[in-house]
């Protein structure tokens, strides 16, 4: 045999990577010249967008020139894509991506440190460590706290429970599974996420251990109905598991009284997790810290800085009090992977400590947004949203024709439309005549909000949370929704 010859076909030079990266560089910058006057809408179809940007376009067996891609490119990036970063999107809980995170997401993908293990991402794991222990004193969690970023708030919500299950079902459920022992019950608000759900069913609790607890009129958990529920419970041979609290629920924007549920949860010996997915940045922010008093109770916390804190997708993290319950969840050891233990004293090993071996740099564009901006900026920003969202509310309360279903408790908003005498309407037409609504605003393309059901009724939503919205943004949205309504209304 003779000795293989070097093949370069794919090891681009620096000089070409830096001509393709400062071309695609170009192209994100004009992006966000334009981005203000781009729809905030999608305007094509399923079938529009997949023609223009798949369909015809096989892999290729020889590479497309420079130009050809770049032009491929700007398609995908200027007319195929949700304007996720207009100040005028107002849905669901999306970020707007923070400019410097950007460059520093590239960084992360140029250099493709493994986070599985220290030994692969020395620099890399030492700034997740760093980042971890910030979040953690900032929610008022102990030094020992342990951690890690993951690819969600599933994930997150999802290992969090696993940690729970493992801690405090009292047999060995790694080895036994759930058959081991009696059934195991998680209390949470009839508003919580649905990936405790999900969790629950991944976890072999099944959907049915998720004990969904009505709210109070303000749409949080109350520990005494979560005390009564589980009472019924243990009278029933079920063990009770864990307590989840909502530090800003999805629909509503709603804290559960986190310090009452700790008492609880303490009480009866049940793990506590708190998802403060979305409301987790307020909860560092100096002034809205009471809202969120107990927060620091919390045995494991669930926290989506690609949410409030804008980072790019993705960038998620779950923190635990107690770093051997956690690891003792999730570690193995593989023959190929140990390591001298003397090389061990002072490392972190992650792939140990979370369900995934291959784990990106993910916490490299919090970091480098962090420096780059500055806490206070970003706490700034995170009142001036709960600020807009009590704006748009008393803009809402101040329209006779406009109808508030509940107050804002951080920066969600949500409200209906009532024609003049829609008292006599009925609420199946005031739920279809809002559905109706929100589509025609969204498809107008100047805001885009998405929708809620609040208490069996059909709801626009606003969830305030990009640093490009502003006060004209849901003004707009206001005069919208009651131009497209009175519109609607008045076609039958």
């Amino acid at each position: 045999m003779q000795r293989p010859e070097p093949l370069t076909d794919l090891d681009w030079t620096p000089d070409r990577a830096a001509e393709f990266g400062t071309a695609a560089l170009d192209l994100w910058t004009e992006y966000l010249r334009r981005l203000p006057e781009l729809p905030v809408a999608h305007p094509h179809t399923p079938a529009q967008t997949r023609a223009a940007v798949v369909d015809g376009r096989d892999v290729p067996d020889k590479p497309l020139t420079d130009d050809e891609l770049l032009e491929h490119l700007r398609t995908v990036v200027m007319e195929h894509g949700a304007q996720t970063g207009h100040g005028g999107f107002m849905a669901y809980i999306t970020g707007a991506g923070t400019v410097p995170g950007a460059p520093a997401a590239l960084l992360a993908a140029g250099i493709n440190q493994n986070l599985g293990g220290w030994p692969l991402g020395p620099g890399a794991t030492e700034i997740e460590n760093h980042v971890l222990a910030w979040f953690a004193a900032r929610l008022g969690l102990p030094p020992e706290t342990s951690g890690a970023f993951v690819t969600g708030g599933a994930t997150a919500n999802l290992m969090a429970l696993a940690v729970a299950r493992d801690s405090l079902a009292g047999w060995d459920v790694r080895r036994d599974g759930v058959a081991g022992g009696p059934r195991l019950a998680i209390y949470a608000s009839d508003d919580v996420h649905e990936t405790v759900d999900r969790a629950a069913d991944l976890l072999g609790l099944g959907t049915a251990a998720v004990r969904r607890v009505p709210t109070d009129d303000r749409f949080r958990l109350q520990a005494s109905a979560v005390e009564a529920a589980i009472r019924q419970d243990i009278a029933d041979g079920v063990k009770p598991l864990a307590v989840v609290a909502t530090a800003g629920t999805t629909e509503m924007g709603a804290i559960d009284p986190l310090d009452e549920l700790a008492d609880v949860a303490e009480r009866y010996g049940c793990w506590f997790h708190v998802d403060a997915a979305y409301g987790g940045p307020a909860a560092m922010v100096d002034e809205l810290k009471p809202r969120f008093a107990g927060i620091s109770r919390a045995d494991s916390v669930t926290c989506d800085p690609h949410k409030w804190m804008n980072i790019p997708i993705s960038a998620s993290l779950v923190l635990f009090r107690d770093q051997a319950r956690h690891i003792a969840a999730f570690t193995l050891q593989p023959d190929y992977t140990k390591l001298d233990a003397t090389v061990l004293n002072d490392m972190v090993l992650r792939y140990q400590w979370t369900p995934q071996f291959t784990r990106p740099f993910d916490a490299l564009p919090v970091w480098v947004s962090l420096l780059a901006q500055g806490w206070d900026a970003m706490a700034r920003r995170i009142r001036h949203d709960v600020e807009l969202a009590a704006w748009l509310h008393r803009l809402v309360g101040a329209h006779d024709e406009l109808e508030a279903l509940a107050d804002p408790e951080l920066s969600i908003v949500c409200f209906r439309y009532v024609p003049p005498g829609g008292a006599d309407l009925g609420e199946a037409y005031l739920d279809d005549l809002n559905e109706r609504i929100l589509y025609a605003v969204q498809r107008a393309g100047r805001v885009y909000p998405s929708n809620a059901v609040i208490r069996g009724r059909y709801a626009i939503r606003a969830c305030l949370i990009s640093y490009r919205t502003e006060a004209s943004h849901v003004e707009t949205l206001v005069d919208d929704v009651v131009t497209h309504g009175r519109r609607l209304h008045a076609a039958g």
